[in-house]
């Protein structure tokens, strides 16, 4: 749930910047009404995370302290303490190591410029012209976006929310094999 909810916030960011760039050359109140759309999309899920961060039981580093110190006056030693604060810090830090870690920043670059290198110039144009109805900067942003998404299902439907996907189009197939080759 929680990389799901990062990944939409992440995909949110995108699409933000994307509509305030246009936003930015030539201010519509039909730009301005998917700005302020897209804005609460984002506030709802950031909400929405806060919440998941709150439910999460949280043990401070003071109250790691206290804890220490009291077990340390109950065994009426003092010198133990750095010791278990130690082995508690190399305990969290094992934890972090065994999470499953999104891709970095970097990888994320690579990615897109893996699927930008994927399509030929040719297939570029025929791309542009039959999917996205000529307008190849749509097109641009929409594969930017696709590169840093983590699944095929996940392309394919925020595809189809931004174009028609007839399937009984051959440009319509070769861009979904290309995401198929592309995730695989």
């Amino acid at each position: 749930m929680k990389q799901k909810l990062l990944t939409d916030i992440e995909l949110d960011v995108h699409e933000l910047k994307c509509l305030m760039d246009s936003f930015t050359k030539e201010p519509t109140p039909t730009l301005s009404e998917l700005l302020k759309r897209s804005i609460a999309r984002m506030q709802g899920r950031l909400d929405e995370l806060q919440q998941e961060v709150d439910a999460v039981q949280v043990t401070s580093p003071s109250a790691v302290e206290e804890t220490v110190e009291e077990t340390n006056e109950v065994a009426g030693s003092e010198e133990d303490s750095p010791v278990i604060i130690q082995s508690l810090e190399s305990v969290v830090v094992k934890e972090d190591e065994e999470e499953p870690r999104s891709a970095v920043l970097g990888e994320s670059l690579k990615l897109s410029a893996g699927l930008r290198h994927a399509i030929s110039l040719n297939d570029s144009f025929r791309f542009s012209r039959e999917l996205f109805e000529g307008d190849t900067e749509l097109m641009n942003r929409v594969i930017e976006q696709i590169s840093v998404m983590g699944s095929y299902k996940t392309a394919v439907a925020f595809l189809s929310s931004k174009v028609e996907l007839n399937e009984e189009n051959e440009a319509v197939n070769d861009f979904l094999e290309l995401l198929k080759k592309y995730f695989n």
